[in-house]
């Protein structure tokens, strides 16, 4: 009987512990989406550089939702390394494309509708949608 109690309290803790090494494996996969994100943004230089003339941003769709298509959009400095920023997005749009694959990750299945331009506000880049309903 006592190695009965062994053998079930082992299965046990092996299944906890398995479970513990998932949620921490999750979540140093998501730090290291964050991190890529934020070096995106820092690239992008919507942070950092004063938006005073709307002709010098552009935008592109970024990250991946679990059905299909961009989570969102992000604008970004015609002045920067378009190449290497595009790279960077497609790095992290796959990654999030793999990471919601291995861990399951549900997301609503809308489209999300590209901006129509970008425009300065307040000295940022602020990504323009065009209404379809007016009051």
């Amino acid at each position: 009987m006592k190695k009965l109690c062994f053998i079930l309290f082992a299965i046990c803790l092996t299944l906890v512990s398995c479970s513990n090494d998932d949620d921490s494996a999750r979540n140093k996969e998501q730090q290291n989406l964050d991190k890529m994100y934020q070096e995106i943004v820092a690239v992008s230089l919507v942070n950092s550089k004063p938006c005073t003339n709307a002709t010098e941003w552009d935008f592109t769709a970024i990250g991946s939702k679990s059905c299909g298509g961009a989570i969102g959009y992000i604008a970004f400095s015609k002045t920067i390394d378009k190449t290497v920023f595009l790279a960077k997005v497609k790095a992290y749009t796959d990654a999030q494309a793999a990471f919601n694959i291995k861990w399951n990750i549900m997301s609503t299945c809308d489209i999300v509708l590209p901006p129509s331009s970008v425009d300065c506000v307040d000295g940022k880049p602020k990504l323009i949608y065009l209404t379809l309903f007016k009051e």
